[in-house]
């Protein structure tokens, strides 16, 4: 029965790996026999360590947690037909938190202490001494900066007390049936680490990296570029005292085009699209999407540096067109629906850090002909059946005929929820967090074709007193450029205010006798927003598209994240978002104000 369940979990999680054998760990430690697997010798120690790691005048320890990765990355880049890096690297490393004091109340979610998570490296080949033995020191230096984050929580929960100040659920009686951690599952999903080394083509990418970006050679007027292919492959591992043990392999690419040039007026453009891939691609498998990619990035970055500049600011109706209103949801849903409540400090609650739908629960945050529900166990690029702290994923309808109805749940409760929803996500690189899988957006209403949008567009935009309008086809994706190489693009804000990534692709809509004429246009930016702009959706398209997408999990994360492709594997977990397209009031194009300088420099050497 129990080698059955193990085969069914390590199925469902689409692991072709030998599930591990797991002793009774306990029973073993009593009797004194040694464990004989690296994952069982760690959970051992974690074991261990809850039971006896102690300090003076201290509380003690009530649960420990280990995340653990073997990692095998490939990393080429090819420019103007060479390939200036061709790096494969293996990593193995692992982190360790310890909780002090109770589930009631911890040293958790705290500002400024008692959160360590110390990390040490293991070694390629599964070793359980050496593991063992690092993981001990690690335990030693999380659980004194457990123990000095715990007391210093304490000690503001009471500075608190009888302060009219914002403090959270944790300032909260004693005898308050809100916690700082729910309990975890009974889930034992583990699989043998793989020391193998992975099988990239390595000699077949390296030359498609160079082939492809040879196509830069032919388009002069572009300063520089790249192709860039990244493949990962990680063997990532959960074990905690509470006995969850998880174990997940996965392998995840991505073939990226990045590319800069300076208009004639001196603003510093760039461009860059990826292709998002869950297995290890060989070259002949990306050559003719890769190079239609390529192409594509060429000719729209040649487009922005001709096209004019935005004119005047614009505060009337915009439509978004479904890869734009895919990219908006993403910069938005994933952190602002977040369940994580605002962590305290010595000044009460940082509701800055607190996802703004949280104090909208049960309110209308869309028209009530809208629907939007997140699906991991659906078919999708952002499908799982467990989440990382080991809940099952479970289909969450956020937002129902416009009320909103839940949250993206982890295991720490806020004060209107209590559970997870099998919603947190970690990243190869050991973030945790809460964030989307498969998000879609319907609507109950019968969505409008292009044309029919593009009139109800421009007849909204006359009404408030406009001739013309604004079509966003996409946003600029910071997971692929990095941030933005001029500080003119950047808009400042404060208080519950948005900043949403720039505008890519924007057209200016206007009606020439029977024809509506697009207008490509340059240097918009969209004003910062609230999170009632989605109040504001006026209508939606008839044809929903799904964009995948890799997204950096938790109140930094999103679309918005600028990680660059240098980041973007090791920081990010896969989603994706379906939607059709959304026109919108409340969003303001305003123009990007700079100093752009086109300082006197040799000419390209391609441009003779």
């Amino acid at each position: 029965m129990i080698g059955g369940r193990r085969k069914f979990f390590a199925q469902s999680l689409g692991l072709g790996v030998v599930v591990a054998e797991l002793v009774p760990l306990r029973a073993a430690l009593a009797s004194g026999d040694e464990p004989q697997s690296e994952l069982a010798a760690m959970q051992a120690e974690l074991i261990r360590g809850v039971a006896e790691l102690r300090l003076p005048d201290a509380a003690a320890p009530y649960a420990a947690e280990l995340r653990a990765v073997r990692a095998d990355s490939l990393i080429l880049d090819g420019s103007y037909g060479g390939v200036i890096a061709d790096m494969y690297s293996r990593d193995a490393l692992a982190s360790v938190t310890v909780r002090v004091g109770s589930h009631e109340r911890d040293n958790g979610n705290f500002f400024g202490a008692g959160n360590v998570q110390p990390n040490f490296q293991l070694c390629f080949h599964p070793d359980p001494i050496a593991s063992r033995k690092r993981l001990w020191l690690a335990l030693d230096q999380s659980y004194r900066a457990a123990s000095a984050g715990y007391k210093a929580k304490l000690s503001a929960i009471d500075r608190l007390a009888d302060k009219d100040l914002p403090v959270d659920r944790a300032a909260l009686p004693a005898d308050s049936q809100v916690i700082d951690l729910a309990w975890a599952p009974n889930a034992t999903t583990l699989v043998d680490p793989d020391s193998a080394r992975a099988d990239f083509d390595r000699a077949g990418l390296r030359a498609l990296a160079g082939e492809l970006s040879g196509r830069f050679s032919a388009h002069p007027s572009i300063d520089n570029g790249d192709v860039i292919i990244q493949v990962l492959r990680s063997h990532e591992t959960l074990l905690d005292t509470e006995g969850v043990a998880l174990g997940r392999v996965h392998t995840r690419a991505v073939f990226g085009v990045i590319a800069q040039t300076q208009a004639a007026d001196g603003m510093e453009i760039d461009h860059g699209l990826a292709l998002h891939l869950q297995h290890a691609p060989t070259g002949e498998q990306l050559r003719e999407q890769g190079a239609a990619l390529v192409d594509q990035v060429l000719r729209e970055l040649e487009e922005f540096v001709a096209a004019p500049m935005l004119d005047e600011d614009y505060d009337g109706p915009i439509l978004l067109g479904p890869t734009a209103a895919a990219q908006l949801l993403a910069s938005t849903i994933p952190v602002q629906a977040g369940g994580d409540p605002a962590p305290l400090s010595d000044y009460g609650s940082l509701l800055e850090y607190e996802p703004h739908w949280q104090e909208r629960l049960g309110k209308p945050v869309m028209p009530d002909t809208i629907d939007l529900v997140d699906d991991p166990l659906a078919a999708g690029f952002g499908h799982y059946t467990r989440d990382d702290q080991g809940i099952a994923a479970q289909r969450v309808e956020l937002v129902r005929a416009g009320v909103l109805h839940s949250l993206l749940m982890t295991r720490r409760p806020n004060k209107h929820i209590d559970q997870s929803n099998g919603h947190a996500r970690a990243t190869a690189g050991g973030y945790l967090g809460a964030t989307i899988s498969n998000l879609t957006l319907s609507s109950r209403k019968r969505g409008l074709d292009q044309a029919k949008l593009e009139r109800d567009l421009l007849d909204r935009a006359r009404e408030d007193g406009y001739e013309f309008a604004y079509v966003i086809d996409s946003l600029r994706d910071g997971s692929v450029l990095g941030s933005v190489p001029r500080d003119s693009a950047a808009l400042f804000t404060s208080g519950r205010k948005i900043s949403l990534p720039l505008p890519s692709r924007v057209f200016k809509l206007e009606r020439k006798g029977s024809a509506t004429v697009r207008t490509l246009v340059r240097g918009a930016l969209i004003a910062p927003v609230s999170m009632r702009v989605f109040r504001r959706i006026r209508a939606v398209g008839s044809e929903p598209r799904t964009l995948p997408l890799r997204l950096s999990p938790g109140m930094a994360g999103g679309f918005g994240a600028e990680l660059g492709l240098s980041g973007l594997l090791a920081q990010t977990v896969d989603a994706q978002v379906t939607t059709p397209a959304l026109l919108l009031d409340g969003l303001e194009l305003v123009v990007e104000h700079g100093e752009n300088e086109r300082l006197p420099i040799l000419d390209h050497p391609l441009r003779r």
